[in-house]
């Protein structure tokens, strides 16, 4: 390899770091931060939820292709709390505890990739997030909802968009 391919790459190479260094992310927020601060950083959210103490709830979701969503909980000061990524494997297992319905699901993981219907009696409506299952895997939690509104079931299983077999051209 050349010396001017090599410097050539070498300047690529540092113009994109600082590039993708420049990006704002939400998991750059910190507590105590300015609701308005947040907002002129990363631009407006993908949902907006009241939280019960009077504060708010702002979700960014890289749905429908992405594998993350981050929410920042706003309190009635106008301050961050705190900044949590929604989609992980420990925070869907809240899907155990008690009765959820589809304006939960939003609260606590914002919108999903797809929604879809499966079954020829009983049909239901699925709710599909793409996450990271356990940090790894590429994976989709299929959340399962009845016509009215209620959480019955979910499971996690693999992404297709992300499996080989499914790709066109191989």
């Amino acid at each position: 390899m050349s010396i001017a391919t090599t410097v050539r790459r070498s300047v690529v190479l540092l113009g994109v770091a600082v590039l993708l260094g420049a990006c704002a992310s939400p998991a750059g927020i910190q507590p105590g931060e300015p609701a308005s601060a947040v907002t002129e950083r990363l631009g407006r959210p993908t949902l907006q939820r009241p939280l019960p103490n009077g504060g708010e709830r702002l979700i960014y979701s890289s749905q429908p292709m992405g594998q993350y969503a981050w929410i920042t909980d706003i309190g009635p000061d106008g301050k961050v709390i705190a900044t949590t990524q929604a989609l992980t494997s420990e925070r869907f297992r809240m899907l155990d505890a008690g009765r959820w319905d589809t304006e939960r699901l939003l609260f606590e993981f914002g919108p999903p990739a797809e929604i879809t219907r499966v079954g020829l009696r009983g049909e239901q409506i699925v709710w599909g997030y793409r996450f990271r299952e356990d940090g790894v895997w590429n994976s989709l939690m299929y959340v399962y909802v009845n016509d009215q509104g209620i959480v019955t079931r979910y499971h996690p299983g693999p992404d297709p968009l992300m499996e080989p077999r499914f790709q066109l051209g191989r």
